[in-house]
């Protein structure tokens, strides 16, 4: 059974058509990477599914519930949010809160969680990410790759069904990237169903279980990741691995 399916979502930005009717399907346990290349909808696919754009055409089935993407309650998506969690690619942490507060903050304030509750709740999860050491320090004293560790903590501080990835380590230096990654891999490893926007080929063939490609708004190839890596069916697709491998 599916946990989430979008059918036939459509976006555009004025007179640019950004998405040109999508469909997805999200197993359980499915790590989901989707690949293309700068402006070909990636990101505002995401950001559709979870609200954060409002599509302008589109349905959406999530744990058997169904929604129009185009036409939502404000009640119908705080209660789907409950159940997603979502990492930006600029962690989008509170500068003036600690790590620990930036990820309790959802569960005292969206879920009426006590503060005792909430803070132990918070140490687990940033142990989880190697940062329970940094638990009282402040974004500005945290290095890039820390920061999204933190972001990625308070996703997970709500148990989510679901954890949408923008672009996670595009914003890391090089040396950075790692760690992100290895704490990804172990979420996956765990069962966590996972959708990633990524330009992270070793990611998307070592630890995505389904790779899907994208461009000018359209999915050019999609299939599990051995397949799409090893036996790549359309030309575009041949012509963009080609591409990463340089």
């Amino acid at each position: 059974m599916a946990l989430l399916e979008i059918k036939d979502i459509h976006k555009s930005f004025g007179n640019l058509h950004v998405l040109k009717g999508i469909d997805l399907t999200v197993n359980k346990g499915d790590v989901i990477a989707i690949l293309g290349p700068s402006g070909s909808g990636k990101t505002t696919l995401l950001r559709c599914i979870n609200y954060l754009e409002t599509a302008d055409v589109g349905f959406m089935t999530f744990k058997n519930q169904s929604y129009d993407l185009s036409n939502t309650s404000k009640k119908e998506i705080a209660d789907l949010r409950k159940h997603t969690g979502f990492v930006f690619q600029n962690y989008n942490l509170f500068a003036n809160k600690t790590a620990l507060q930036n990820v309790t903050l959802g569960l005292t304030v969206a879920r009426n969680v006590s503060k005792e509750d909430a803070d132990l709740i918070g140490m687990q999860m940033l142990e989880k990410v190697g940062m329970q050491d940094r638990a009282n320090h402040y974004p500005s004293q945290l290095s890039g790759g820390q920061q999204q560790r933190v972001a990625i903590a308070r996703a997970l501080a709500t148990s989510p069904d679901i954890i949408y990835f923008d672009e996670p380590t595009s914003a890391l230096d090089p040396e950075l990237i790692q760690e992100v990654l290895s704490v990804m891999k172990t979420l996956a490893n765990e069962g966590m169903t996972m959708v990633v926007v990524t330009h992270e080929m070793a990611f998307a063939k070592n630890v995505s279980s389904h790779v899907i490609l994208m461009e000018e708004g359209k999915i050019v190839e999609e299939g599990n990741s051995k397949d799409f890596f090893e036996n790549p069916k359309q030309e575009r697709t041949k012509e963009f691995l080609r591409k990463e491998e340089m």
